[in-house]
């Protein structure tokens, strides 16, 4: 393939000896208008193959034309599962010529955004909307909570999901299950979501062993690690409502002298990259990347505004292991 990035409808017209126009309609399929013959249209759509012709984004704006490119809203730039979501979004918009225009959630980062014209804006990121107000014409909002008004919302399903690893930390044999968070909207809602599924399955919810604090991961892990040590009876298993938490826990035990997953079992949720390289390795509910971004661009090509939940997948790793009576560190 050649590389001509400046090649113009109108030097790919002199080329071939044609009107721009034509080149133009046969490039927007709409040749037959104008009964243009097939093989001048053939001609032309080759010639912009094999020199990898791409349209001016500007022209396209101008004409009313659709741009092929779609902003991206970030929620957190530090947080690995945005790098994940990111890198899919960008395989999915590579493989059909589509750019992306990546930004944060803050008001300056969107006056940006809004002064290029993009076909679609993915908001990436739970609970959390841009500040000041702002006009797209398309939404989809990868996340769970509050969502953009009018937006398409894709999700995993958390209940289903978190209800997963309740069965699966039961079917070892864990009756004493606590919760590790930190201060957030959606941490509290996944509390809630185990505390609704453990009632379901007819455990009993002791609220002394689901602990929230603020600051970060390192400082929840280690008051939440102070919190078990100082209950009369510990969890036998600790979900993590994130697995940077999760991550944090590990440590935290180990240097309470604590072992995982012979002293207690330790899951996680969302299944970032270092999940699987811990030790010992992180049992945690994955989120649906992949198929939350070809969801999300599936929505922007059918324009269908509605509700898309995608269940996630418990991945079994060495840091859960069957109850058995342990014994409190002191």
């Amino acid at each position: 393939m050649h590389d001509l990035s400046a090649l113009t409808q109108k030097q790919m017209a002199a080329r071939l000896g044609v009107s721009q126009a034509l080149v133009s309609r046969a490039l927007s399929g709409r040749a037959g208008e104008i009964r243009a013959s097939r093989e001048t249209v053939e001609k032309i759509c080759r010639m912009a193959e094999e020199w990898n012709y791409q349209p001016s984004v500007t022209a396209l704006a101008l004409l009313g034309a659709p741009t092929r490119t779609i902003g991206v809203v970030v929620k957190n730039f530090d947080d690995p599962y945005f790098g994940r979501l990111i890198g899919a979004l960008q395989a999915l918009a590579r493989g059909r010529k589509h750019s992306l225009l990546l930004t944060g959630p803050s008001k300056e980062d969107l006056s940006g955004l809004q002064r290029h014209r993009v076909d679609a804006v993915i908001f990436a990121g739970s609970d959390f909307l841009p500040e000041g107000p702002v006009k797209f014409e398309r939404v989809i909002q990868i996340g769970t909570g509050t969502v953009f008004p009018g937006a398409t919302q894709i999700h995993m399903d958390e209940e289903s999901g978190i209800g997963e690893i309740a069965d699966y930390l039961a079917g070892l044999g864990h009756r004493e299950i606590g919760f590790v968070c930190r201060e957030a909207k959606t941490n509290r809602r996944r509390a809630e979501i185990l505390r609704k599924s453990l009632r379901e399955r007819g455990f009993s919810v002791r609220e002394s062993a689901f602990v929230s604090f603020a600051g970060d991961d390192g400082m929840a892990a280690e008051r939440a690690v102070e919190t078990f040590l100082g209950l009369a009876r510990m969890p036998t298993a600790v979900i993590a409502a994130e697995d940077s938490i999760a991550l944090a826990l590990l440590r935290a035990l180990h240097e309470a002298g604590l072992r995982v997953p012979q002293d207690i079992s330790v899951a996680g949720i969302d299944d970032i990259p270092a999940s699987a390289q811990a030790i010992p390795p992180l049992t945690t509910l994955r989120q649906p990347i992949s198929e939350m971004a070809a969801a999300a661009f599936h929505s922007i090509a059918d324009r269908q505004q509605k509700t898309v939940s995608i269940p996630g997948k418990l991945m079994v790793r060495s840091s859960c292991a069957p109850f058995r009576s342990h014994k409190k560190i002191q």
